[in-house]
């Protein structure tokens, strides 16, 4: 298929289903994941599965290994098993799977033979449904909706400028106070170039820039990828300023719905992301658990070898990023 045959495709078999085609399962993620060394495959499964999948290949020999992210699409027990077949048939040493599916669908993946695996992307999000400007605002909480006023009477303005060198810049700002690591800006360039409707928010007082985030639409749905803020003029508020533009441009749009891409199991004030916790919630919208990461181990002996490097190189990084922060 060609992308727009597959991104057709993949909105007909949900819509048939009666759940969202997910932008990681869109033919544009897996060109980003292309450029950055993954080997994509699109398996059409409707015959055997009733079902698409957008697989991400790694590895190589023994230890080739097979991601579905949020995937695949629709989540049932046929599609699992077509799955599965396919990767055994491929000789994979695991196959994992990250649905885009509720908690409950977890009895499915243990019943197939998955077990729990690390996630690649959050399990726990935030989902504002869209309408009219009035009745959006009328769902904020009332301090959220108070800076978004208050940054306007301010000043603060927001424009498109697709700019990945400014979205760095300002990533960097909140990487440093979170001591978290965001992409660079070669990053967010591919993901600019290929996704979907993708487009870089400015927020500006006067000519500087104070906050930034990248936002892709597909299907129907805005997603809140990245965003930073240096932290300069805070008590203007142009995070909230930055996040209002684009949910109104969704919502001009047409999109259905404005997924903010990731938030804390619950309001735990000791998780480190409680301030992401605080921040988004403010605007509404319904709290969803997917199913989470799971592994179908295919040659055991394989996925220990796979396992082995994982955890080096995961040391690898906790090391490089001691040094960093020193």
């Amino acid at each position: 298929m060609t992308g727009p045959e597959w991104d057709r495709a993949l909105a007909e078999v949900a819509r048939e289903a009666e759940v969202h085609a997910p932008l990681l399962q869109s033919w544009g993620y897996g060109e980003v994941q292309a450029e950055e060394g993954w080997t994509p495959q699109r398996l059409d499964l409707r015959s055997t599965g009733g079902a698409l999948a957008g697989v991400l290949l790694a590895g190589r020999g023994r230890t080739r290994w097979a991601y579905v992210p949020r995937g695949p699409v629709p989540a049932t027990p046929a599609a699992l098993r077509a799955l599965a077949d396919w990767a055994s048939g491929e000789g994979l040493a695991r196959l994992r799977v990250e649905p885009e599916a509720p908690e409950a669908f977890r009895s499915s993946l243990v019943a197939a033979g998955f077990r729990p695996a690390p996630t690649f992307h959050p399990a726990h999000t935030l989902i504002l449904r869209l309408g009219p400007e009035p009745a959006m605002l009328a769902g904020f909480k009332p301090k959220t909706r108070y800076n978004v006023r208050l940054a306007e009477k301010r000043g603060v303005s927001v424009q498109i400028e697709d700019d990945p060198g400014e979205l760095e810049r300002q990533g960097a700002g909140t990487a440093a106070r979170q001591q978290i690591a965001l992409l660079a800006r070669d990053g967010y360039e591919r993901r600019l170039r290929q996704l979907p409707e993708s487009h870089i928010y400015v927020a500006r007082h006067q000519g500087t820039a104070l906050a930034a985030i990248l936002v892709s639409r597909f299907a129907g749905r805005a997603y809140y990828l990245f965003g930073g803020s240096t932290g300069e003029r805070r008590e203007l508020m142009p995070t909230y300023a930055v996040q209002w533009a684009a949910i109104r441009d969704a919502a001009g749009a047409g999109c259905v719905d404005y997924d903010f891409w990731g938030i804390p199991p619950g309001p735990d004030r000791t998780h480190p992301w409680h301030g992401l916790w605080q921040f988004k919630t403010g605007f509404g919208g319904d709290l969803v658990a997917y199913a989470g990461a799971w592994d179908l181990v295919l040659n055991p002996a394989a996925q220990r070898l796979l396992e082995a490097r994982e955890r080096a190189r995961r040391a690898l990084r906790k090391v490089a990023r001691l040094r960093t922060n020193r």
